[in-house]
This record gives C-alpha cells, sequence and structure tokens, in this order.
C-alpha cells in the first residue's frame, strides 16, 4: 500500500537533489566514456565464446590471439539500438580493406539474446563480410559490463584490451586511428590531432544567424518563448542548414505542445547533426510524451556515454524515472544533475 503522496515523493526528490550540492565532492566520480564497465585498457580479456548464427559453429576469443580483432557487440531489442547496431555494423563492413590489410579480424556478436528472427533480420542488411555470432548465455554483459550498446571492443594481439568505443558519428575515424595507435602507425596526439575540426571563418551569413541564436538563447533564459521561436525562425531564413537552431527550435515547439512541428524541427536537426544533444534530449521527451518510455529512457542512457557531463541530460533522464516510479533512480539521476550544475558555477 502506498502511503506517500506523489507530490511529497517529488518534494523529496527536489531534497536529495539539492542536499547533494552540500555534499558535492563526496559524491560518486565522473562516469568515463570507456564503454565496459568491468574490464579496462590493458587488460586481457576474459573467455568467451560465441555461436555462429547460421552453421552453429563455435568461436572463442582465446583462439583469436596472434592477430589484432575488433569485436562489435550489438542489439535490437529497441529500434534507436537496432538502428545505431545496423550503422556501426554496415561502417565496420566498410573499413574491412583497412583493418584486413592490417591483419585484425572482426566480429559481430549480439549480445543481447534477441530472437533468431530479430537477429536474421538485421544480419540480411548486412553485405555478409563479416561472421555474426550469438552470445547465448550473454556472459560478455557481465565479464566485460557492457555499458553501451553497440559498443565495440578492440585487442591487441596478445588478446589484450587496446580500446573501446561506442556509437558516433565519427565512430570509423576514431576505430581507424585506435588501430593504428595500437599497430605503433601514430601516436594518440597525432590522431587527436586528425580527428579535430579545423577552424574555419564564418560567412557573414553565418555570423548574422549565430546572432539570432544568440538572441534566442538569452529570450530563453528569460522566458520569453515566442520571442525566443522568432529569433529562431530569423537565424534559419538566413542559414537554413543551423543544425543547432532546428534542434532549439524543435525543443520550443515541444514545451508550446505544438508536437508535430516539433517532430520536424528536430528531425531535420538530427540530419545536419546527429550529435546535437539537447535536440536528442527534446526527441526523447517526444518519445515520452508518446508511450514510448522505455525507448527514450534508453535513449538517454546512450547519450550519457558522450556526455556524462552534461546536467540537463542527467534531469532529463531523472524524469523519465519519475514517471515510471523509479523513484531512486529517479534521485540519483537527479542528484548527478544537480552535482554537475553546481561544478559549473563554481568554475565560472
Amino acid at each position: 500500500m502506498r502511503t506517500h503522496s506523489v507530490a511529497g515523493i517529488r518534494t523529496n526528490l527536489f531534497i536529495i537533489g539539492f542536499a547533494s550540492l552540500l555534499v558535492l565532492f563526496c559524491g560518486a566520480g565522473m562516469a568515463s566514456s570507456f564503454p565496459f564497465r568491468a574490464i579496462s585498457p590493458g587488460d586481457p580479456l576474459p573467455a568467451l565464446t560465441f555461436k555462429h548464427i547460421s552453421d552453429g559453429s563455435t568461436l572463442s576469443l582465446a583462439s583469436l590471439r596472434g592477430n589484432p580483432f575488433a569485436v562489435v557487440f550489438w542489439g535490437a531489442d529497441i529500434d534507436v539500438k537496432k538502428e545505431r547496431s545496423l550503422k556501426t555494423m554496415l561502417e565496420m563492413e566498410q573499413m574491412m580493406p583497412f583493418l584486413e590489410e592490417r591483419g585484425v579480424r572482426v566480429l559481430l556478436v549480439n549480445a543481447q539474446g534477441d530472437g533468431m528472427d530479430v537477429i536474421r533480420e538485421v544480419a540480411g542488411g548486412l553485405g555478409g563480410k563479416i561472421p555474426v555470432y550469438l552470445d547465448e548465455n550473454r556472459k560478455a554483459y557481465s565479464d566485460l559490463g557492457i555499458f553501451v550498446v553497440p559498443s565495440v571492443i578492440l585487442a591487441d594481439r596478445d588478446g589484450k584490451v587496446a580500446a573501446g568505443l561506442g556509437f558516433s558519428h565519427d565512430f570509423s575515424e576514431r576505430l581507424r586511428g585506435e588501430v593504428q595507435i595500437m599497430l605503433g602507425e601514430k601516436s594518440r596526439e597525432q590522431v587527436e590531432q586528425e580527428l579535430r575540426p579545423r577552424m574555419v571563418e564564418k560567412s557573414v551569413e553565418e555570423k548574422q544567424s549565430t546572432r539570432h541564436l544568440n538572441m534566442a538563447m538569452v529570450m530563453m533564459k528569460r522566458g520569453q518563448i515566442d520571442s525566443a521561436v522568432n529569433e529562431l525562425q530569423k537565424a534559419l531564413e538566413i542559414e537554413p542548414g543551423m543544425a543547432e537552431a532546428h534542434g532549439q527550435l524543435g525543443c520550443l515547439y515541444l514545451e508550446q505542445g505544438r508536437l508535430e512541428e516539433a517532430k520536424k524541427a528536430l528531425d531535420r536537426s538530427y540530419d545536419l547533426d546527429p550529435d546535437y544533444l539537447p535536440a536528442n534530449i527534446c526527441d526523447a521527451r517526444i518519445m515520452a510524451a508518446e508511450g514510448r518510455m522505455d525507448e527514450a529512457v534508453g535513449d538517454l542512457q546512450a547519450l550519457l556515454f558522450r556526455n556524462a557531463r552534461n546536467p540537463e541530460l542527467h534531469y532529463a533522464l531523472g524524469e523519465l524515472y519519475e514517471k515510471q516510479e523509479k523513484f531512486a533512480q529517479a534521485a540519483e539521476a537527479y542528484r548527478k544533475a544537480f552535482e554537475l550544475v553546481a561544478r559549473q558555477v563554481e568554475f565560472e
């Protein structure tokens, strides 16, 4: 029998979050971007055996020692994982000439125990260049501590972890760089320099649209939503390809209850920049509003992999946990959000 009102629980959650400011330096450490929690770079991989989805033959990671190898752990229990897993595996196929030239073997492993019909459907969307296996007992999840799906582990010829990567817009470039670092072809500094975008002088139009975007952000902080919408629309009239403006406009439309317009703006933002975080957060909120709560939570959890220091992301996740009545998880997410805000204020 429930003895506390929802309002009372929310008040307690707020108090927990606010109290975290008092113990700022006693909280948990920042989550790492490494997508595995039970191993670290330099560790030997555990003894794992996988089953081929077609002929039933088995393959152990130990048998791969002697040559470097990469394993893609994927899942398709919700649409976002299915889409990102397929995209990651297709990119791996495109990289095969580069990898084969360097003797890097690649495996695709379904780590979530999805049904065979789903596994075959996803495998059917690939080019058949890489063997697909099944982790029947889901041991990889526990033994590796898989935190993000899809994720890739890269091992050297001794079977030791060289790197771990999750889904990102620059996945291919990052994996290529990690392979080159592992093989001694390049230093990490060289790879990071190549990945870092060059500074390009903005055009007059870009500067004008940026001014409108910045003014919109000021209006939003003041609570002047209609004025912010107007500024964003002006920005897009000048620069239609501005992902940030589309994303922020979609978030404002969502706040105004204009869901269809919000979806259109957020979709455009995603097309222009899949990694623009505010748009991704608002997209998850739309999923939740439409009753796709598990998918929304899964999306936000995946976003944490590369954005663990963003307070808005933690707060949005807390909101969804609260709607699911997962109050302990909601409190933890709110606490993390308050901690991160406090750190930002401290450094400002």
